[in-house]
């Protein structure tokens, strides 16, 4: 009864996340279009940059609450590990967008250095300000974080985060437009917001590459696990060990295990079900298979190390 009590816990918290990252993305979205308008208007790129930004944190927020939605449908014959992966490729493809429009605003900011043009500060601090206000109630919206969050909500909080603190950049570049009326203050800052878009973009990226091409989670080693396996009473080696990530925070992972003397298969078995709960239990691989051997090593023991 409390096993089902906690199920029906974890999909409402994953209903009531995805309701609220739709609401930020769709503001978020909404506000970025309102920057791209009001930055051409006023001729200022840096307005432009940080629209940027909040576009492809849009794309965060969109792609976050897709896998979260994705995240609640069962595998199928077609698709055995499910669609989580799908969280990636969209990361990955929203990246590589943002590469492009990035190049565009630096090229602009260039080409403005070497022949600047007068930006009303006014409209920038304006702007600004109203891009606090949106990033701030996306970032309320979201909530705080708790131990059993999806990977993608902490990262659509941190994308609203670093979109916040782009916007203070637009805001405290378009004070000192009004004070100095400086013509490089807005290129300039455009080419920093530009920098952090980038940093931002690389770790994306890389991020979504890691999964798509099965590198081992963060935090989650072969020799770990390894280690594990090996820790068992009834386990004298753990060889052909992988971890991979199946997207949308789950992860899985195969072994094979030489266990201590010959043991019949209802003791594999029973085995091979201690070590799945310990596994999940301490590294949080929820899929664990696993393949028991009653002789020390096999024949192509190392061939997959």
């Amino acid at each position: 009864m409390s096993e089902n009590h906690g199920e029906r816990e974890r999909e409402h918290q994953h209903r009531s996340s995805g309701a609220r990252l739709g609401v930020a993305a769709a503001a978020n979205t909404a506000f970025a279009v309102v920057q791209v308008v009001v930055g051409i208007a006023i001729g200022s790129v840096v307005v432009l940059a940080d629209a940027a930004h909040q576009a492809v944190d849009a794309l965060g927020l969109i792609t976050a609450w897709i896998a979260l939605r994705i995240a609640r449908r069962p595998a199928s014959d077609d698709w055995s590990y499910g669609l989580g992966k799908a969280d990636a490729l969209g990361g990955f493809m929203s990246g590589i967008f943002l590469v492009g429009s990035v190049v565009w605003i630096v090229v602009e900011s260039i080409r403005r250095l070497v022949e600047p043009e007068a930006v009303e500060g006014g409209g920038v601090v304006l702007i600004g300000l109203i891009a606090i206000a949106v990033n701030g109630a996306g970032v309320l919206l979201v909530g705080h974080s708790h131990g059993d969050e999806a990977i993608s909500m902490r990262a659509a909080r941190l994308h609203l985060l670093a979109d916040l603190a782009g916007s203070v950049v637009v805001v405290v570049t378009g004070v000192l437009l009004v004070v100095t009326d400086a013509a490089w203050l807005d290129p300039t800052a455009s080419l920093l917001v530009s920098l952090a878009v980038l940093w931002s973009t690389w770790h994306l990226l890389g991020a979504a590459v890691d999964v798509l091409l099965d590198r081992r989670p963060s935090g989650i080693g072969a020799s770990d696990l390894s280690m594990l396996l090996i820790g068992h009473p009834d386990v004298d080696d753990a060889h052909h060990v992988h971890i991979r990530s199946l997207g949308g925070g789950r992860h899985a992972a195969s072994a094979h295990v030489v266990v201590d003397g010959a043991v019949s298969a209802h003791r594999s078995q029973e085995i091979s079900g201690e070590l799945s709960v310990a596994v999940e239990t301490t590294l949080g691989i929820e899929h664990l298979t696993l393949q028991v051997e009653c002789e020390h090593g096999c024949a192509d023991a190392g061939a997959l190390r």
